[in-house]
């Protein structure tokens, strides 16, 4: 029995249950205690073992309600069943200690929030071009199209000739949730590519305030989850831009609330759900792979050699003080890339971190030549840029690879394992920076066509420009 007092860090893609990629964009690192929710909100993973059948809790479930008794605790959400852990309020000082105390209890710590997402203020919409219906087919180019580098830098174009995703593939997008009536979701006939049925506000729970926003997944009370969104598969249907997986569908997974902070017992929650107590997220994580789901996640944005981390003054930080989900087990850990391949300024990088890099931008946001293109709500685009961006394109090439791939099941639902979607997407990744593996760009530059076709011979683009950490 331990206890931590860690904050995780939110922001990742995945595919969603057995059919899916989970996509976590927000990431956060270890933290102070004031930076808590409240001092009454914990999260508490229980000692036992998880399986197939779900968790098998140490002691019966009367044992745990007395020791919570005891504690002066109370049950805000449960997920003891799935993966072992409780969300608890108190109001109780000894809260902590008497349940770290307890052979009952694994980890306990108190429920963190952190600003995962930028500010709304920051980012000035552009609107979408009127579509042009005439005579055209269906499937017509989409007038914003050739603003979208990154889709170039990828391959996505050339992989959609061979596979544009199938619907019974789903994204999980863990974010401030998704503007499910945007234009750019829909195709005349054939309706919105967003389920808002199998949405999940994951925000429900915690405590009321200015913040929370309304709780619809398929109403994005800020504007980064229908940016992500986009990314991975906005639909090629005349308007707008087009995404990496335009015919995958979309979940809708809210974690982050309208002033862009995000809580780690929501991103336990949602994780749960699509498939500081680090022990929690992992289990949430490991829970979501046995369902089927891949999680992407993105490293985050401070420039940070996540294997050798240091803080503001240049002194080592220890390095037990992980970034979460994107260093958890069993995560394709996203870098950014920008227009030239190279690794954008901001981003976190690191030997072990980094699994694959993808387009994140790497300039101002609102200048669409060097940041990525994608929807915004209320039918609008926008130009932004961050580790977030490039997560939801390997979150995209994953999703073709399960469509391509993947097996029907007697349910119709698409399986994968989650191995052999991380295997195909690191092995087909374009080699830059160092031949081979390096902290920088990790397997390299993620490339989709080479992905749909399971080519996996070896290739190097020597035009990309080496990672500025080499001459450190």
């Amino acid at each position: 029995m331990r206890t931590t007092y860690r904050r995780p860090l939110a922001g990742a893609t995945a595919p969603l249950s057995a059919t899916s990629v989970l996509v976590l964009s927000a990431s956060a690192t270890a933290g102070p205690a004031g930076s808590a929710v409240t001092p009454e909100r914990y999260l508490v993973a229980l000692e036992g073992t998880q399986s197939a059948d779900g968790f098998a809790a140490t002691g019966s479930a009367a044992a745990v309600q007395a020791l919570l008794t005891s504690a002066g605790a109370t049950v805000a959400t449960d997920l003891s069943r799935q993966i072992g852990v409780l969300v608890v309020s108190s109001t109780s000082p000894a809260v902590v200690g008497t349940l770290a105390d307890s052979p009952l209890v694994d980890e306990v710590g108190a429920d963190w929030r952190w600003k995962g997402l930028p500010d709304a203020s920051a980012v000035t919409p552009m609107a979408a071009p009127p579509r042009d219906r005439g005579d055209a087919p269906e499937q017509t180019a989409d007038p914003l199209e050739p603003l979208q580098w990154d889709m170039a830098q990828i391959n996505a174009p050339a992989a959609h000739d061979q596979q544009a995703g199938r619907r019974s593939v789903a994204v999980g997008i863990l974010d401030s949730g998704i503007d499910g009536r945007h234009p750019d979701f829909l195709v005349d006939g054939a309706g919105s590519n967003v389920d808002c049925a199998r949405g999940h506000n994951s925000v429900t729970f915690l405590p009321s305030g200015p913040g929370v926003g309304n709780p619809d997944p398929c109403t994005d009370n800020q504007f980064h989850g229908t940016h992500v969104a986009g990314t991975v598969a906005a639909q090629a249907n005349g308007v707008g831009v087009v995404g990496v997986a335009p015919n995958v569908s979309l979940v809708p997974v809210k974690v982050c609330d309208a002033s862009g902070y995000c809580y780690a017992s929501s991103v336990v929650d949602g994780i749960t759900y699509s498939g500081d107590v680090k022990e929690a997220v992992q289990r949430a994580l490991t829970y979501a792979r046995g369902q089927g789901v891949t999680p992407v996640a993105a490293l985050g944005n401070s420039d940070q050699d996540l294997a050798n981390p240091k803080d503001d003054d240049g002194n080592p930080i220890d390095n037990e003080c992980q970034v979460v989900p994107a260093e958890s087990d069993g995560v394709i850990g996203t870098a950014a890339l920008g227009s030239k391949s190279e690794k954008a300024r901001y981003s976190n990088y690191g030997d072990g971190p980094t699994d694959v890099t993808a387009p994140g931008g790497n300039g101002s946001t609102g200048d669409c030549r060097t940041t990525i293109l994608s929807t915004l709500p209320g039918g609008a685009n926008g130009c932004i840029q961050g580790t977030s961006m490039a997560s939801p394109h390997a979150a995209g090439v994953a999703a073709l690879i399960v469509s391509q791939f993947g097996k029907a099941g007697r349910d119709g639902d698409v399986r994968m394992s989650p191995n052999a979607v991380t295997s195909i997407l690191q092995r087909t990744a374009i080699d830059i920076g160092l031949p081979g593996y390096d902290e920088c760009f990790g397997n390299g530059r993620i490339d989709a066509a080479r992905a749909v076709a399971k080519d996996t011979s070896a290739a190097y683009d020597a035009s990309a420009p080496a990672c500025p950490e080499y001459a450190e």
